[in-house]
């Protein structure tokens, strides 16, 4: 566990030991973000043997404090390290549901409570949203942020400042990630994500970006403040375009179908889809992904982009037909002569 006092500093270091060779870099990677400075990187390493300098800690026994919170201890004690069962490491955010239990139940971490009910577990997810009504849906939405924004690595500072801005929602969720490029196999696209040439590392076919993900309240909210989840998110969206990132489709999105195509790349689906014959058997992605009727309202953003691809094809066609007669050559007039007298 590292502890890291600037986003500057926490960019640098995933760096770091992201680069480190094979045996060496961490077979897991990723930090927690506690407000806009401080972070603590967790680099998990696989270890038959635990040695005696990391002792065993069994995080998810129903009596210990919440993962993200133990991890923030790191800000107060400096670096530590400690063995975890694996089955328990891969389950570190079960119990707390990430963060969010201590919205739902603010006093879960409390020790009395982990002690009497711990061993009850965090409530469905799932049970909760059967019973979510459209109004309480919705209201959740406009109340609550769960969004996530895979960018350059080296844009992460950047990043942490516009969540920030957005959603002011803490902690952050930051892991790392290397996207591979694959147009040289395919020719051309290598999926839905297919990084840009200028993010490629040099000799490498692939790039280090990073997720960065909000859950919980923003900060307008727990101020008694009106928060526009639509204002925000779409701003989120477009600078994720941007930057040649890529939204998490299991959110609650807030962009366009031609938005999203511009975000994600869909040529290899798209043409496996004619193949196949999928076009009419199967749904478009944004129609699988996008938030149920009541929850984005984009019929303003739809007519815009309905007026622009209008007003673009008929620019196109004065174009088309001022080039037309240039290019044209000059008709020559016919002319009609007169018969010639017939003198006597």
């Amino acid at each position: 566990y590292l502890p890291t006092s600037s986003a500057a500093e926490l960019t640098s270091q995933l760096q770091r030991l992201a680069a480190l060779g094979e045996g060496q870099a961490p077979d897991f990677l990723e930090a927690t973000l506690y407000d806009r400075d401080n972070a603590v990187i967790q680099a998990g390493y696989f270890d038959a043997r635990p040695s005696t300098a990391a002792p065993l800690n069994r995080i998810n026994v129903w009596y210990k404090p919440f993962y993200y919170r133990h991890v923030e201890t790191a800000l107060r004690s400096g670096a530590f390290q400690e063995s975890i069962p694996l089955q328990h490491f891969l389950h570190r955010f079960t119990r707390s549901i990430f963060w969010e239990l201590e919205d739902m139940i603010p006093f879960s971490n409390h020790p009395l409570y982990r002690a009497l009910w711990g061993w009850l577990g965090p409530p469905e997810v799932s049970l909760l949203k059967l019973a979510q009504g459209p109004v309480i849906r919705r209201a959740s939405v406009y109340a609550h942020v769960v969004q996530e924004s895979i960018m350059p690595l080296w844009r992460l500072p950047e990043g942490i400042a516009k969540f920030d801005d957005w959603f002011g929602a803490y902690p952050l969720l930051v892991f790392p990630v290397r996207i591979f490029d694959h147009s040289s196999e395919t020719g051309g696209s290598s999926g839905l994500l297919t990084p840009r040439a200028a993010e490629i590392e040099q000799g490498e076919a692939s790039g280090l970006w990073v997720d960065l993900g909000a859950y919980g309240v923003p900060r307008a909210v727990r101020e008694g403040a009106v928060w526009d989840a639509k204002e925000n998110i779409r701003a989120m969206e477009h600078w994720t375009r941007e930057v040649g990132g890529w939204q998490a489709l299991y959110t609650d999105i807030f962009c366009t179908p031609t938005e999203l195509r511009q975000m994600f790349d869909f040529s290899l689906l798209d043409k496996a889809r004619k193949r196949h014959d999928g076009v009419d058997a199967f749904p478009e992605v944004y129609d699988k992904v996008k938030s149920e009727a009541g929850i984005s309202d984009l019929s303003a953003e739809l007519a815009a982009e309905r007026a622009a691809a209008k007003k673009g094809t008929a620019a196109g066609r004065r174009s088309q037909s001022a080039a037309t007669s240039v290019k044209s050559p000059p008709r020559r007039r016919s002319r009609s002569r007169s018969p010639r007298p017939i003198r006597g």
